[in-house]
């Protein structure tokens, strides 16, 4: 059951926000808001957002009383317009694969008989996934996982993860969005760790406290 409190937060969102897949990628929305629901409207790249799963979302704005996240799900009911359903467990907004950071790195992505299929280097990097700037006509399985090796550090012999990936959706440009499918414990919470510092970082420089 719906509590007020929670009807309150959801009462926040802005006329205008984004809203954010699993993967990282993300597209601007209006936001029209009801008591029971909320439809969106998306404003750029509808037919790159919707040819991914419409679950796991991450509705977001911006208001008077700062940034209000909120998971949920999406029914697609026209090319560009989506009934947002709010998801019932509300601990998935502190989920920890919705922090994005920008960031530019190696991605080294093979077969399943480790052929090589791209050297890549990372756009967008989450807990979750990562968007890939892929070479030039490259082209990654749809069905098939994906093997990947991502390098954090200044080298290729620093800091690294790796693990399976899936392909989400291919973006114009030769960018791919990758979700996550399996990756060793450890592994994870260091990229998590990485992604949260680089946050950090970028929040420093924003508000001028980079001392």
């Amino acid at each position: 059951m719906t509590s007020t409190s929670e009807r309150s937060d959801r009462a926040k969102h802005a006329p205008t926000g984004r809203l954010w897949a699993p993967d990282g990628f993300s597209v601007p929305v209006s936001i029209t808001q009801s008591a029971d629901e909320i439809l969106l409207v998306i404003l750029a790249g509808a037919a790159e957002f919707v040819a991914g799963p419409l679950s796991y979302l991450m509705l977001e704005s911006t208001g008077g009383r700062g940034v209000v996240r909120t998971p949920g799900a999406a029914e697609l009911l026209e090319p560009n317009l989506l009934r947002f359903v709010f998801d019932q467990t509300p601990e998935l907004v502190q989920r920890r694969e919705f922090v994005r950071v920008t960031v530019a790195k190696r991605a080294v992505l093979e077969n399943e008989e480790g052929d090589m299929l791209a050297d890549a280097l990372s756009v967008d990097l989450s807990g979750g996934g990562m968007l890939v700037q892929l070479p030039r006509a490259t082209e990654l399985p749809a069905e098939d996982e994906l093997y990947f090796t991502l390098y954090l550090g200044l080298t290729e012999y620093d800091d690294q993860v790796s693990g399976t990936a899936k392909l989400i959706r291919k973006l114009s440009g030769d960018r791919a969005a990758l979700g996550f499918h399996e990756m060793d414990r450890r592994e994870q919470e260091r990229l998590i760790r990485y992604v949260f510092e680089r946050q950090r970082i970028a929040l420093a420089v924003t508000r001028g406290d980079t001392d």
